[in-house]
């Protein structure tokens, strides 16, 4: 089996990141740079393939020289070629410009099996598996937690939110999107180390692919967060309900409306879907398409995608809004590609500016904020992440309901390749956390498991119950059950004390709804601290046993 595995130099979780005069990017000069964390998980999935398959491994990077350093951990862990496509200015490119870029240097591979991670940790914007296999005409699927490849198809596991997982079949030659979580890296060997030095990294100038630099989006400047609490196409259903992020993007839509004096239009598909079209037609739109096919009964990336294909390019609008939901995610950036236009997603608000939308994302884990524009001709196709908008301010019709139209699509069993099987949760959880009044959350800050006891401690002597962000429980840390965040549980408790976690917009959704939130960390720009009713810029390990030592002062007062 002939594997490629995308991977991606970015800068250290622990750099301290400065922005240039301008804000077009970090002062890169002064800090380190490690591989993408999310990329080492494929990295260590596509070693495993090979290792049970038999065949090989070529990690593939783009960025300057010094992307040639991630190349070659690859190859220390075990992977048998490099390719290097090489561009000075990578930083300046938007997605679709960079998949485009990566499927030109590897399509004469021929690869049985491309593997990337779910998205980076600097810009953030999760597209790269999903606009390789449009671009190169491939089945894929995103958020895999588990592969089996049986006489050239795979079974695959995926993730969806609150605990939510799907088994799908795919067909070999594909392309996936590998989640955090799936194995555990294994880390390079001294004899792996000096078996690298013999591996061939080949390097390819982007400039070389023939590639025409025609961005559909740019970055206007990115700069630090204040710390303050404070026609278009929508929704999302899955099995017949509605997901009620969905609302939250009527809502933002709504909004933007107001601003650009258009009409405002949604878009139900699927199949039997009817009564969801005639309960969304009860807000404040123009018009509701109802666009149902039997081959739209279940959700599958080719489905949808091909639908909403013929829908935008019959109704012609400006903008598409969408949800940023794992389903979205897994579909949107394919849609884009075929159209041949970007895609803004992960945005977590929006500014109207002479004239202008600009649309605000997260970078660098959530460091710093971003403000995109799109650069090409509309459609133009943006997400909002959950809770970014209030759905409870998503207006209704003051007397009515908006007409409801059939739209008929063209849609043939052959050119969906990606068969769905049954949605089901893992073993019922061992706490729910959601009755707790008080949590109290640890993050990468914590260091090591030994660590763990010490807030175990203060736990118990405020009366609540211990809880982490996704990567604690990546490592094995604490169970799965204890996760807070998009893939874990949503919690509202009356405390919330964040230990040590940085506050990347995944965790937030989880727990922002809480009554109180206290946070604990050594970075003064954490944007835990944007949704923080209370925060201290300090060392938990010191700060932590002082609670302790004052609560069981109290206890035994």
């Amino acid at each position: 089996m002939k594997i490629g595995v995308c991977v991606k130099q970015v800068p250290a979780k622990d750099a301290p990141l400065a922005i240039v005069e301008g804000g077009a990017w970090i002062r890169e000069s002064d800090i380190g740079f490690e591989t993408n964390e999310p990329d080492s998980f494929a990295l260590e999935e596509s070693l495993r393939l090979k290792e049970k398959q038999g065949g090989e491994v070529v990690a593939i990077s783009m960025g300057p020289d010094r992307a040639k350093q991630t190349i070659k951990e690859a190859l220390a862990k075990g992977a048998d070629r490099g390719i290097h496509v090489a561009d000075d200015q990578f930083y300046k490119l938007d997605p679709l410009s960079s998949a485009r870029s990566l499927a030109a240097a590897i399509k004469d591979e021929k690869f049985d099996l491309i593997l990337t991670g779910l998205q980076s940790d600097d810009q953030g914007f999760g597209q790269t598996g999903v606009l390789l296999a449009e671009l190169l005409g491939l089945p894929h699927a995103t958020i895999i937690m588990q592969i089996e490849i049986v006489e050239g198809h795979m079974k695959l596991k995926r993730e969806l939110e609150a605990g939510w997982f799907q088994w799908v079949e795919l067909p070999l030659p594909a392309v996936l999107s590998i989640q955090s979580g799936i194995n555990k890296p294994r880390y390079a060997t001294l004899k792996g180390i000096m078996a690298a030095k013999k591996k061939e990294i080949a390097t390819v100038s982007r400039a070389s692919l023939g590639i025409a630099d025609a961005p559909t989006q740019r970055i206007e400047r990115i700069y630090i967060p204040q710390k303050t609490k404070k026609t278009e196409f929508i929704t999302e259903q899955r099995e017949g309900k509605w997901n009620k992020v969905s609302f939250e993007t009527l809502a933002a839509a709504q909004q933007i409306v107001q601003h650009t004096k258009g009409s405002l239009t949604a878009v139900v598909l699927g199949k039997g879907v009817a009564p969801l079209a005639d309960e969304i037609a009860a807000f404040q739109l123009d018009e509701v398409l109802l666009v149902e096919h039997d081959l739209l009964d279940k959700y599958t990336p080719d489905g949808f995608s091909l639908a909403l294909h013929q829908v935008i390019e019959s109704a012609k609008p400006d903008l598409v809004l969408m949800p940023h939901t794992y389903q979205v995610r897994d579909f949107a950036p394919k849609l884009a590609a075929s159209l041949g236009k970007g895609m803004i997603g992960d945005c977590i608000h929006y500014r109207y500016e002479n004239g202008k939308l600009i649309f605000v994302r997260q970078m660098f884990q959530g460091r710093t904020n971003a403000d995109v524009v799109f650069t090409a001709d509309a459609p133009w196709i943006a997400t909002f992440q959950a809770s970014a908008f209030r759905a409870d301010l998503a207006t209704k019709h003051a007397s009515g309901k908006a007409p409801v139209k059939p739209v008929s699509v063209d849609l043939k069993p052959e050119q969906i390749r990606t068969k769905p099987l049954e949605l089901f949760r893992e073993a019922k959880q061992a706490v729910d956390l959601t009755q707790a009044p008080i949590l109290i959350s640890i993050g990468r800050g914590i260091k090591a498991p030994e660590n763990i006891p010490m807030v175990e401690k203060l736990a118990k002597l405020l009366g609540g119950e211990i809880c982490a962000s996704r990567p604690i429980c990546d490592e094995g840390w604490l169970p799965m059950d204890r996760q807070i965040g998009s893939s874990g549980q949503t919690v509202a408790p009356k405390l919330y004390f964040a230990l040590g976690i940085s506050g990347a917009i995944q965790h937030v959704v989880g727990m922002k709804g809480s009554r109180t939130i206290a946070a604990v960390n050594k970075d003064q720009n954490a944007p835990i601290f944007e949704v923080a009713d209370y925060g201290i810029v300090g060392d938990l390990f010191e700060i932590v046993p002082a609670l302790i030592e004052e609560l069981e002062k109290t206890a035994h007062s």
